[in-house]
């Protein structure tokens, strides 16, 4: 194997895995670990418990975040968990924010002006994104994008363009029960 490895360069094969077969590994991974716990959708708890999982998808997410963001900011609990893992694999500070007294508060170091990027377990509505983005960009943040590992097509990119957001994501919800089906018809 050592000899491959060394080898690879200077016969230009990439001695490691490309992103694309980086991330359709992921997606497998993704779909075993999360779809069907409750039937119809990813379950975020199933992938984001999963350290194997969750050290590689921060790995593929950690090449998507914009090298002039100065923070990331997760929200409790789903997005709290990936956020983390990110701000490992990036070394960029993690603001958290979280619901106290009923209100969305965001904790940590966050300064007016930085380039904050919101990073999502898993998008719906965009609704929990969203209020990330309305009380970051109170504290003076700069906000564009919100990073998410899987959408779940349920109106989300509409609702944070409203803010003025983009959201980005990894995996969209069609592609994992496309996946899905794959893998069950291939079973029978």
């Amino acid at each position: 194997m050592s000899g491959d490895l060394l080898r690879a360069p200077a016969s230009g094969a990439p001695p490691f895995q490309s992103i694309e077969e980086r991330r359709a590994e992921l997606l497998a991974d993704l779909v075993s670990a999360a779809w069907g716990a409750h039937g119809e959708f990813i379950d975020a708890d199933q992938f984001l418990s999963k350290p194997t999982v969750l050290r590689r998808l921060a790995a593929i997410l950690a090449g998507r975040v914009p090298p002039d963001t100065d923070r990331l900011l997760g929200r409790e609990p789903h997005s709290l968990v990936l956020g983390a893992a990110l701000t490992l694999e990036t070394g960029l500070p993690l603001v958290i924010a979280r619901v106290t007294d009923s209100t969305l508060r965001c904790f940590g170091e966050l300064h007016p002006g930085e380039r904050v990027l919101v990073v999502e377990g898993v998008t719906g509505t965009g609704g929990s994104a969203e209020g990330a983005v309305v009380e970051a960009r109170r504290r003076g943040a700069v906000i564009s994008r919100v990073l998410a590992a899987v959408d779940r097509d349920q109106g989300a990119t509409a609702r944070l363009a409203e803010v003025g957001v983009t959201l980005e994501t990894l995996f969209a919800d069609s592609e994992l029960r496309a996946n899905a089906t794959r893998s069950t018809e291939g079973g029978r």
